[in-house]
């Protein structure tokens, strides 16, 4: 083994909000809201120009994970 393992520092996880609710926003575009479990913020509602696997996926939550904007 060329390096141990145990030397490299590990990433925190990421903690995810979850699809809350997905419809039809006023204007007849796509929209989707997104909820965290663990701090409750949500997001309201959004356009949703993602897939449906990232949808699934979730989004990072500002609040839990220190940053300013979940998802471009």
């Amino acid at each position: 083994m060329l390096f141990d393992k145990t030397t490299f520092p590990k990433a925190a996880p990421i903690k995810r909000m979850r699809v809350a609710d997905a419809g039809e926003m006023t204007g007849g575009k796509k929209g989707i809201r997104f909820v965290c479990s663990r701090c409750g913020h949500d997001t309201g509602w959004i356009a949703d120009h993602w897939t449906i696997s990232e949808n699934k996926r979730g989004l990072p939550c500002p609040c839990c994970n220190g940053i300013e904007a979940a998802h471009g």
